[in-house]
């Protein structure tokens, strides 16, 4: 698990909101916790992370909630990046609100509202390990070119490499579907290309939420994983990352078993020469960019990236990666299990080991 976020709504509560509200006057609470404006009209928010977490309240809503990293939550560290368990997100929710009720007005031992907290947002992840970063930077790049019917495609480079990818419905009100980026870069912790993490965000509408104890013990995270993940996986998988040369002769090939016409062939040659040459800015420069989208999507139909990387002079196992997401989180992962509702200092104990568990198997 990566990003989670979770609410509580203290309903009734006149002794809170006005504590809350009075802070949001002053600019602060009793003098130690500061408070600014959230980026939503009527929020407000801590200025300084509780937890490894960020704070938000709504009064007139009468909402409180938090966002964070499950990993560094755990482990009471921003400088945490490692992914967090599924089966820890009730002993997350309850630290959390014990961390929190001293900027309510209540014991750490009473939470916030004595009532546990639900579960508005989960991003499930899972990381791939490359041996040659090189493949790595082949793979991210290949996947940039996906072509999915009703899907919006976001390409975030730097330095001439592609640092993260996000996929999004292509719907009036778009909505994220998931993204993949180069986390070793990210954390500073490995050379680009070596580790890559694809995450799955799922955000519950407030009708839905459930517990975060309740979801921890009964929700099925490969189900949560899959869901919306086999278009994108099937077109991944059948993408061919190779070099130049590679992309033609499998070209070729493709006319040669009869399941391409020679004329498109010849076209579509002619468009993996014109952007290993001059790039992708040949069709603006001809004022058409609208023809590199084409090509692009041909090019994707047949499995094949419109700028092959000229790094990489065999082929990139690409579809043995995308089969090994697909399984990330069939299994629990060292000893995942749910866990009961045991005394509190049972679940600290717990919570203290989570952080070294990883959810989500890295795959070579």
């Amino acid at each position: 698990m990566d990003t989670v976020s979770f609410a509580w709504r203290p309903t009734g509560d006149e002794l809170l909101w006005r504590r809350l509200r009075g802070g949001a006057e002053d600019g602060h609470i009793c003098g130690i916790w500061q408070v600014r404006p959230a980026g939503v009209p009527g929020g407000w928010m801590l200025k300084s992370k509780l937890g490894a977490a960020s704070w938000f309240f709504y009064p007139e809503h009468e909402l409180i909630y938090c966002e964070g990293r499950l990993g560094a939550i755990l482990a009471g560290d921003l400088r945490d990046f490692s992914l967090g368990p599924f089966f820890a997100l009730g002993i997350a929710a309850l630290n959390l609100a014990e961390l929190f009720a001293p900027v309510a007005g209540r014991d750490a031992e009473d939470g916030i509202t004595g009532e546990p907290a639900t579960l508005r947002r989960l991003d499930l992840a899972a990381e791939l390990l490359w041996a040659d970063p090189a493949d790595g930077l082949a793979a991210l790049g290949a996947l940039a070119d996906l072509h999915l019917p009703r899907v919006k495609v976001c390409e975030w480079r730097h330095e001439g490499r592609t640092e993260t990818i996000a996929y999004y419905t292509a719907t009036k009100k778009r909505r994220l579907l998931h993204r993949i980026y180069d986390k070793g870069v990210q954390t500073g912790s490995y050379p680009a290309g070596t580790l890559l993490r694809l995450e799955r965000q799922h955000r519950i509408e407030k009708a839905k939420q459930e517990t975060a104890e309740h979801v921890a013990q009964h929700a099925d995270p490969e189900s949560l994983w899959l869901d919306g993940f086999e278009d994108w996986a099937d077109a991944a998988e059948r993408l061919q990352v190779t070099s130049a040369d590679g992309a033609e002769r499998l070209l070729l090939e493709k006319v040669e078993c009869g399941e391409l016409q020679r004329e498109k062939a010849e076209r579509l040659l002619g468009s993996l020469a014109v952007a290993r040459l001059r790039g992708e800015g040949w069709w603006r420069e001809l004022g058409k960019p609208h023809l590199g989208r084409r090509r692009r999507r041909e090019l994707a139909d047949h499995g094949l990236p419109l700028s092959p990387s000229a790094k990489v002079p065999r082929e990139v196992p690409l579809g043995e990666a995308i089969r090994a997401l697909r399984a990330a989180w069939r299994e629990p992962t060292n000893g995942q299990t749910a866990t009961g509702s045991g005394a509190r200092r049972t679940q600290r104990k717990q919570a203290a080991n989570a952080a070294t568990v990883q959810a989500g198997r890295k795959a070579n």
